[in-house]
């Protein structure tokens, strides 16, 4: 029987536990999730900037009345190649970034009481193989591309789907071992997602009032939410595995 029939995981709870780790420390948890709410804010100001420009540019030309034409022989397809490969090396980065920021707030779930240090920040760097944790990232990013390729919908259901990728690979980091293939941290992903994947929709979706809010600021509101969301996120995942294990145990 899946985990999501016999036990479902309270948002609340999830974000409860997040609250409680971070209270009387938001500067702490501002300082290990700094990356990723620069990345997060950078990414606000970009998509602004982007739908300006968009805007502007039919403005122009509804003036002009005039459609700019664009014929397919005109794309080059190394340009298309470059910028696919482009877009996959950046997801692999931000990936990167994100999973050793998270790292650090499993660390600091697992020790509640230390106040981790922002070195820990970077231990994606120092712990592990860095080059298996760099091509496991390029890997999910490929993968999530490709499906991304065939429509949005399947593309996003499989960003749900490796979501827990990080927090396979941590264990196994923490516990000096290894999976065969790289590419199994994505099979236990899957794994343990599946019937788990609205679940966990419906926590990212919890956060869609912060978001606006971040809109609306430029992006700043980002100091306060990122940290608050990956701490939530880190919750599930400790919240999944531990159900995981207790239902292997169980069989």
């Amino acid at each position: 029987m899946k985990s999501s029939e016999t036990t479902i995981i309270s948002i609340q709870e999830v974000k409860r536990e997040a609250r409680a780790l971070y209270r009387g420390r938001y500067g702490v948890a501002v300082k290990i999730n700094l990356i990723p709410i620069i990345m997060s804010i950078i990414g606000v100001i970009s998509t602004v900037t982007m739908l300006y420009v968009t805007v502007t540019e039919i403005r122009d030309m509804s003036q002009m009345g005039t459609v700019a034409a664009t014929s397919s022989s005109s794309i080059e397809p190394m340009e298309n190649i470059l910028s696919a490969i482009y877009s996959v090396l950046i997801s692999a980065v931000q990936l990167i970034l994100l999973w050793t920021a998270s790292w650090a707030i499993i660390d600091w779930f697992e020790k509640p009481l230390e106040v981790p240090n922002f070195k820990v920040t970077y231990q994606v760097f120092y712990r592990g193989n860095f080059w298996h944790t760099a091509l496991l990232a390029i890997v999910q990013s490929v993968l999530t591309f490709l499906w991304t390729l065939l429509f949005i919908l399947p593309g996003v259901i499989k960003v749900f789907s490796y979501s827990q990728t990080y927090f396979a690979y941590k264990i196994d980091v923490e516990n000096g071992t290894r999976q065969r293939q790289l590419t199994d941290y994505i099979k236990i992903s899957r794994h343990i997602m599946d019937g788990r994947k609205w679940e966990l929709f419906l926590l990212e979706l919890s956060f869609i009032g912060w978001h606006i809010l971040a809109l609306l600021t430029a992006g700043l509101a980002y100091i306060y939410v990122i940290p608050y969301l990956n701490a939530s996120r880190v919750a599930y995942s400790r919240h999944l595995f531990t159900l995981a294990v207790s239902e292997k145990q169980a069989a």
